[in-house]
Parts: structure tokens; sequence; C-alpha cells
């Protein structure tokens, strides 16, 4: 008898400590949310009728890789927590690769934001 209460106590804990915290399933539902909202939000190129061009600002990339570094990180904790499957893994690689892109594009559009500094000829 102390054994078979003692097995049920051990079940009742182990389920209750697994339901504490969030599963990598939803880490990485989440993950995709945030990148969903980052694509419909400041990923989004707007197009400028007055311009005739789409407008990108150093801003606008900079909150679309601050959200995709969020969507990455919650994939790293789900990749942490075990979650393997070949969909997982690839969205996981390509969020790493958007995010590395993001960062090429930061760095070349603030460079283009920088006023052109002339030297004044004698």
């Amino acid at each position: 008898m102390p054994r078979l209460v003692l097995a049920a106590l051990l079940m009742i804990s182990t389920l209750l400590a697994g339901c504490g915290g969030e599963s990598r399933q939803d880490l990485y539902m989440a993950g995709m949310k945030v990148e969903g909202d980052a694509e419909r939000g400041p990923c989004k190129l707007l197009y400028d009728k007055q311009a005739g061009a789409n407008i990108l600002s150093g801003d606008q990339v900079q909150s679309c890789l601050k959200m995709q570094g969020e969507a990455v990180a919650l994939y790293e904790r789900a990749a942490a927590l075990g979650l393997k499957s070949v969909d997982f893994v690839r969205t996981h690689e390509e969020a790493k690769a958007r995010q590395a892109r993001l960062e090429g594009m930061l760095k070349m559009v603030r460079e283009m934001e920088r006023p052109e500094v002339r030297p004044e000829l004698p």
C-alpha cells in the first residue's frame, strides 16, 4: 500500500511539474507568431506613390531585426527543450539566416542614411 501511495504522489508531482511552464511546441508556435507579426508590421515594405518606390528606413529594419531576434530566442528555447521535428529545424535555420541578412541590411541602410560629407576644395 505505501508503494501505491508513493507512486501516485510521484505521478501527480510529475504531472504538476509538467504543467507549470511552456511546452516546446508552445514556444515554437509563439516564435512563428512573432515572425508573422513582424512580416505584417515593421518588416513589410510600404510603397510611396510620390517617390515611386518602396521606402525602407534604418529604424524600420532595426524594428524588424528586433522582432526576428525575439523569434529566434523562442526557437532556441524550444530547441533546448528537445524539439527536433523536421519542420521546426528548417524554420529555426531559416529564422537564423533571416536574422543574419537583416543585420547586414541594417548596416547597409544606416550607411546610406548618413549624410554625405564632401571635403572642401581649396
